[in-house]
């Protein structure tokens, strides 16, 4: 059954530098006990997707513009803020990307944990006490009641993010929400965060969003990827399937830009050229056009939508049967996803357009033949795929 469904979801942050457009028309369900990973470079809207899915943007800069969150049958986007506090951590709960900045550092363990607690629960302060000594108990704290009286900086990095999940897990939520959660973390203690949110979750059943850069993470931890670039999703499917048979360019270049154990020896990484687009320009053509190897004419002009790979198949939106969709004109082959470049004899990308039409402009990336297309001024969010029927942009009257 369907715990979320987010539906072309599209968020703008007004700055005095002008419109970042973070992200741009995403959709995609969450079944109950589902663990879906979201991963993309720096920058790509990831994190973004997931405070507009927790209400949390930061204001007045960040808004949803368009579209709709919706969470067992209520649409987050239309409760007051009343309402969404009561969700916070009682059906929703998100665990941060650095657990020193989301503790409080003046505040004890105890009293955080035990605000969290009382915030949702009709609890006095020793039920309260004893649930969280419980908590840390079960995130693997050794001596939990005397860890209690400790502040945030008396424990490593390793124990904040072990409190984190105490904390997020305390109210047992529907949704967990975890950002980055091993970043700064070696790979020893990686593995043991990584084994402790799975258990913990999967002895709840409680479905997760795991949002990482990371995809040797995903690859153990989650039933369904979603790819993000420049506030797009451009590739989705079940983990063993995009891992094994990757269709987007901008996947291929993620996965041959790590390195693989079962790969020859001296085997070298294919790096991914240029830099990701600057989000303050609204997006024309496919984002990646710029970087791709495989770009076609259309590229600088059409951004695709997510469509199955084989065409007029049933969409199924979860679950390990999940359809596999791509935002390509012009996917890799098998064989060229596996070499990670273009093999067809005579294939080179499509230039760059020399004649920019419709008010269009270029603008340089790095190197002067890393280009990327853009539109100046602030385009209708009515403009971008997956973003129909979404209203205008607030004018300058409307900016509080």
């Amino acid at each position: 059954m369907t715990l979320l469904s987010v539906r072309d979801l599209v968020v703008r942050f007004r700055t005095h530098d002008g419109t970042v457009y973070a992200v741009n028309g995403v959709s995609f369900d969450v079944d109950e006990g589902e663990t879906l990973g979201l991963v993309g470079e720096s920058g790509c809207g990831k994190s973004v997707t997931n405070l507009a899915v927790m209400r949390l943007l930061p204001k007045p800069a960040g808004r949803v513009e368009g579209g709709r969150v919706v969470f067992e049958g209520q649409d987050l986007t239309r409760l007051s803020e009343a309402e969404m506090r009561d969700l916070r951590g009682k059906e929703i709960a998100m665990i941060f990307q650095d657990p020193m900045t989301s503790l409080n550092p003046v505040l004890t363990i105890e009293e955080q944990m035990v605000e969290t607690i009382r915030a949702h629960r009709a609890v006095g302060p020793r039920e309260a006490r004893d649930r969280a000594i419980e908590l840390l108990g079960m995130v693997g704290i050794p001596s939990p009641e005397l860890r209690l009286k400790n502040y945030p900086h008396h424990f490593s990095g390793g124990m904040r993010q072990r409190v984190m999940i105490a904390m997020a897990l305390a109210l047992e939520p529907k949704l967990l929400i975890a950002d980055e959660p091993t970043t700064a973390l070696d790979v020893t203690i990686q593995a043991q965060v990584l084994e402790l949110l799975q258990r913990l979750t999967a002895e709840r059943g409680t479905a997760v969003i795991l949002i990482t850069h990371d995809l040797g993470v995903v690859a153990g931890m989650t039933r369904r990827i979603n790819v993000m670039y420049a506030g797009f999703i451009v590739e989705t499917a079940p983990t063993p399937e995009l891992f094994a048979h990757p269709r987007h360019p901008y996947t291929v270049g993620l996965l041959h830009s790590i390195p693989r154990l079962d790969g020859p020896a001296g085997e070298p990484l294919i790096p991914i050229e240029g830099t990701p687009p600057d989000l303050r320009w609204a997006p024309v053509g496919c984002p990646f056009a710029p970087r791709c190897a495989w770009r076609v004419a259309q590229c600088w002009d059409e951004n695709p939508t997510l469509e199955p790979l084989v065409t007029g198949v049933p969409i199924q939106m979860t679950g390990a049967r999940a359809t596999h969709r791509i935002a390509c004109w012009n996917p890799p082959t098998a064989e060229e996803a596996s070499a990670g470049r273009p093999l067809r004899e005579g294939f080179v990308p499509a230039p760059l357009p020399t004649r920019p039409s419709d008010g269009r402009a270029v603008a340089p990336l790095l190197e002067a033949e890393d280009l990327v297309v853009f539109t100046p001024g602030r385009d209708p969010v009515t403009a971008l795929p997956g973003a129909r029927s979404l209203p205008e942009p607030p004018g300058p009257e409307s900016q509080p």
